[in-house]
C-alpha cells in the first residue's frame, strides 16, 4: 500500500467523504433506535413522563451508535488491509536522525525503582537504534514525600553512573507542585524547552522501545504542519483478574476503534496527555490552558489538560494524529476496581469541566467532537438511570403485564418493536468485540490458540456485564459530587498492590451493594414483571463487594493466565523493554524514613542532595532560627517528632542538611535520639561489608 508523502498531501475531500460516512453510520442507527422508540411510546399520545424517556433515549443510544459507527468504520479498514492515511506512513525509509528531542517523565511519589528500570530500558534501546544522542530524558519530580524524594536522588545518581549518562539524564524536583501533571510539564517548557524541538511525555509507568521513539520523531521531521502524534499505548504487565481483563479487551477490540477513530478524525485526532510526541515551539506558544470559571484558583484549572491542548494546537493550525499501528508504546492499568475508580473520579471532573470549551469560537468540528465524547462518557450514567426510572414509573402507570399488553392490542402497537428495539441495542454493544474476535481468529497463536481467545473473550464479556452496573453507579455519584463544587485532591497513585481486604470492600462498595439490595427490593414490590429485565443491572450493584474482591485478586488473574484465559501477546513473548521492571534499584532504600537516613549518614547521599539543590536567594534570621529549631528536635527527638512538611522545609535548605549531617557524626551517643544511634550502628555495619566486597585493585 503506497503511502501518502506527507501530511499537507491529504485530500481535504477524503476528511469530508469519511466523516459524513461516519455521520451517516451512527446518525442512521440513531433514527433508527428512535423511530422504534416512537413507535412504542406514541400510540394513545405522549405523556409527560413518555417525552422525558424519548429525550433522554435521544443522547444514550447516540452514544452506543456513534461508538458502533467507529467500531465499524475500524473493522471495515483493518479487515481491507490498513488505511492509507497513517501519520506513519509518512517516514522515509533512509530518514536522517531527527531532531533533538526531550522525553520527560513527570512523578509523584511513585516507586523510583520501577520508574527507574523502565528510564534504563528505553535509555538502552534508543541505545541500540544508534540514534541516541538526539534524544535526553528529565525525570520531573512532584513528589512530597521526604523518602520518596531522597531515593529519586540516589536512583538517579546510581543510574547516571553506571549508564554513563550524565548530561543525557536529567533530575528536576520542583519546590511548589503547582497544577500537578500539566504545571509540571509548563514548568520543563519554560525552563528547558527552547532548547529541544520536541518533547515526548510519559507517565511514570510508560516505557516505549527505542525505534519507536526515534520513528515518532523522524514523523515530526517529515511533517512540519504537524503538532502532536499520540500512539496507542498497549496495557501490559498486568497480575490482578481486572488488569489481565483491561489488557486482553484492549487488544481484543482496541484496534477496531483505534482504527475508526483515524478513520473519521484523520488529522483532527485527540492527544492523551502521555505516549505522544509534542512540536514544542507551538506547544509553549498556543497551548497555553486558560481559566474557567471558578471561585477559586484550584477550580479554575483544568484537570484533565489534554483534549484543550490538541484543542488549541488545532486552532493554531497544526495537525494532530494518532499512530494507532505504532508498536512498542507500553502503559500500566490500575490494579484493582478501587484505583481505577479513583482515577475515573479525576478523569469524570476533568471532562466535565470540558463543558466550556464545547461552543467555543473555531473550535474544529473534530474536537468539538472529541469534546462532546468527553463528556458524554460520564454524563450518560446519571442520564441512564433516570431513564431506568422514568421507564419503571411508566410501566407502573400501565398497572401491570396484563393491562399493558391489553393496552398495546387496544392501540395496535407492534410488542415486536420492543424486542426488535433491545436486540439492537444488543448488537451494537458486543460487535465491536466479535469484531476483534474475526480480525484475530486467524492469527490467535499470540492469545493461546483459537479455542483460548474465543474462552476468554466469553469471560471477558461476563465481567464486562457484571462491572458495568457499577461503573453506571459510581459515575453517577461522580457527576453529581462534581455539580455540587465537590474537589478531587491529586494523590499518590497506588500501581502495584492489588487485593482490597473484605473490611476496605465493605467500606467502600457495601453501599453499593445495600442499593442494589433496596432497587432489587423495590423492583420485586412495584413492577415484578421488569424484575427480569432490570437484572442485568441488579446483580452487578448487588455483588458489588464480591466483584471488588474478585477482581482485584493476583491469585485468580494468575491462575486464568496458567490456564492459558486472557493472554495476551506480551505475556507470552515479552519484549525486551518490558523486562526486569520489577528488578531492585542499587540505590533503593528501604524502610520508614530511609531516605532521611541516607541523606543524614552517608557522605555520598549527602552530597547528591546538597548538589542538587537551589540555593535559596533570600534567607532571613528568622528562617535560620525555624531551621535551627527543626534541626535541634529531629537530632534529640527523632524524625517523628516532625510532620512531613518539617521534614521537607529541612531537606530544602542546603546548609541546614549539611549541619545535620556533621552534628550528628560529631554528637556524642547520649545527646541524640536512640533511632539515630540504632541506625547508625546498623549503617556502620552495612559500610563495612560493602567495603570488604569492593575489589581490590
Amino acid at each position: 500500500m503506497k503511502p501518502f508523502a506527507h501530511t499537507e498531501s491529504l485530500p481535504r475531500d477524503t476528511t469530508t467523504v469519511r466523516r459524513a460516512l461516519f455521520l451517516a453510520t451512527g446518525g442512521g442507527i440513531l433514527l433508527a433506535g428512535t423511530l422504534l422508540l416512537v413507535s412504542l411510546l406514541q400510540p394513545g399520545g405522549f405523556t409527560a413522563i413518555e417525552w422525558l424517556q424519548l429525550a433522554l433515549f435521544i443522547p444514550l443510544f447516540g452514544q452506543i451508535a456513534f461508538g458502533f459507527a467507529i467500531a465499524f468504520w475500524g473493522f471495515v479498514i483493518l479487515a481491507r488491509g490498513g488505511d492509507p492515511y497513517q501519520i506513519m506512513r509518512t517516514v522515509p525509509a533512509d530518514a536522517p536522525m531527527p531532531g533533538s528531542t526531550a522525553i520527560v517523565l513527570p512523578v509523584f511519589n511513585e516507586d523510583p525503582a520501577r520508574t527507574f528500570a523502565g528510564l534504563e530500558n528505553m535509555f538502552r534501546s534508543l541505545e541500540a537504534t544508534g540514534q541516541s544522542r538526539s534524544f535526553d530524558f528529565f525525570i520531573l519530580s512532584d513528589s512530597n514525600q521526604p523518602d520518596r524524594w531522597i531515593e529519586e536522588e540516589l536512583a538517579w545518581m546510581d543510574l547516571c553512573t553506571r549508564l554513563e549518562a550524565f548530561g543525557r539524564i536529567f533530575y528536576r524536583k520542583r519546590r511548589v507542585s503547582l497544577h500537578g501533571k500539566s504545571g509540571n510539564v509548563a514548568d520543563f517548557c519554560r525552563r528547558w524547552g527552547s532548547r529541544y524541538r520536541y518533547l515526548i511525555v510519559l507517565d511514570a509507568d510508560s516505557v516505549m522501545e527505542g525505534a519507536t521513539l526515534v520513528r515518532l520523531a523522524q514523523a515530526m521531521d517529515a511533517n512540519p504542519r504537524v503538532g502532536i502524534i499520540q500512539t496507542s499505548p498497549q496495557i501490559v504487565r498486568g497480575t490482578s483478574l481486572l488488569q489481565r481483563l483491561v489488557q486482553f479487551t484492549t487488544r481484543l477490540a482496541g484496534p477496531v476503534f483505534a482504527a475508526g477513530s483515524n478513520f473519521w478524525h484523520l488529522d483532527g485526532g485527540n492527544y492523551w496527555g502521555h505516549n505522544a510526541i509534542l512540536r514544542l515551539q507551538p506547544f509553549m506558544e498556543h497551548c497555553v490552558l486558560p481559566e474557567i470559571p471558578g471561585a477559586t484558583a484550584a477550580d479554575r484549572h483544568l484537570m484533565s489538560h489534554d483534549t484543550i491542548e490538541a484543542s488549541l494546537m488545532r486552532l493554531a493550525g497544526y495537525q494532530v494524529w494518532f499512530a494507532y499501528l505504532e508498536p512498542g508504546s507500553y502503559e500500566e492499568g490500575p490494579p484493582n476496581f478501587l484505583e481505577s475508580l479513583k482515577r475515573d473520579r479525576r478523569w469524570c471532573q476533568g471532562n466535565l469541566q470540558h463543558f466550556w470549551f464545547l461552543f467555543a469560537p473555531s473550535t474544529s468540528f473534530a474536537n468539538r467532537l472529541h469534546i462532546f465524547f468527553g463528556l458524554m462518557a460520564y454524563l450518560t450514567a446519571p442520564m441512564l438511570v433516570v431513564f431506568i426510572i422514568a421507564s419503571a414509573v411508566d410501566f407502573h402507570e400501565k398497572q401491570n403485564f396484563a393491562i399493558l399488553s391489553a393496552r398495546l392490542a387496544e392501540l395496535q402497537v407492534d410488542p415486536r418493536a420492543s424486542l426488535l428495539l433491545l436486540a439492537l441495542t444488543i448488537a451494537l454493544l458486543f460487535l465491536p468485540k466479535v469484531f476483534g474476535t474475526v480480525l484475530l481468529i486467524g492469527r490467535a497463536k499470540p492469545f493461546g490458540g483459537s479455542v483460548r481467545m474465543l474462552a476468554s473473550a466469553f469471560v471477558d464479556t461476563l465481567f464486562s456485564i457484571l462491572l458495568a452496573p457499577l461503573l453506571l453507579y459510581f459515575y453517577t455519584k461522580f457527576v453529581l459530587l462534581s455539580l455540587v463544587g465537590a474537589r478531587v485532591v491529586w494523590k499518590t497513585q497506588n500501581r502495584s498492590t492489588s487485593g482490597i481486604p473484605l473490611a476496605d470492600a465493605l467500606r467502600m462498595f457495601g453501599e453499593t451493594s445495600l442499593v442494589g439490595l433496596l432497587a432489587t427490593a423495590t423492583a420485586a414490590i412495584w413492577v415484578p414483571a421488569l424484575l427480569m429485565w432490570l437484572a442485568p443491572v441488579l446483580v452487578g450493584l448487588v455483588l458489588a463487594v464480591p466483584l471488588a474482591m474478585l477482581t482485584s485478586s493476583d491469585r485468580i488473574g494468575q491462575w486464568l493466565r496458567r490456564t492459558g484465559l486472557l493472554l495476551t501477546p506480551e505475556e507470552i513473548n515479552v519484549p525486551p523493554i518490558l523486562q526486569n521492571l520489577d528488578a531492585a534499584a542499587t540505590s533503593a532504600t528501604s524502610g520508614t524514613h530511609s531516605g532521611l537516613l541516607h541523606v543524614a549518614l552517608s557522605p555520598a547521599a549527602n552530597s547528591v542532595h546538597i548538589a542538587m539543590l537551589r540555593r535559596s536567594k533570600v534567607k532571613t534570621r528568622y528562617k535560620e532560627s525555624y531551621l535551627d529549631q527543626l534541626r535541634s528536635r529531629l537530632l534529640t527527638d527523632g524524625p517523628d517528632s516532625l510532620t512531613r512538611r518539617e521534614l521537607l522545609a529541612l531537606l530544602w535548605d542546603a546548609e541546614a542538611v549539611t549541619t545535620l549531617h556533621r552534628e550528628l557524626w560529631q554528637a556524642p551517643e547520649n545527646r541524640i535520639h536512640p533511632w539515630w544511634s540504632t541506625n547508625m550502628r546498623q549503617f556502620n555495619v552495612t559500610a563495612s561489608i560493602e567495603a570488604r566486597e569492593l575489589p581490590t585493585v
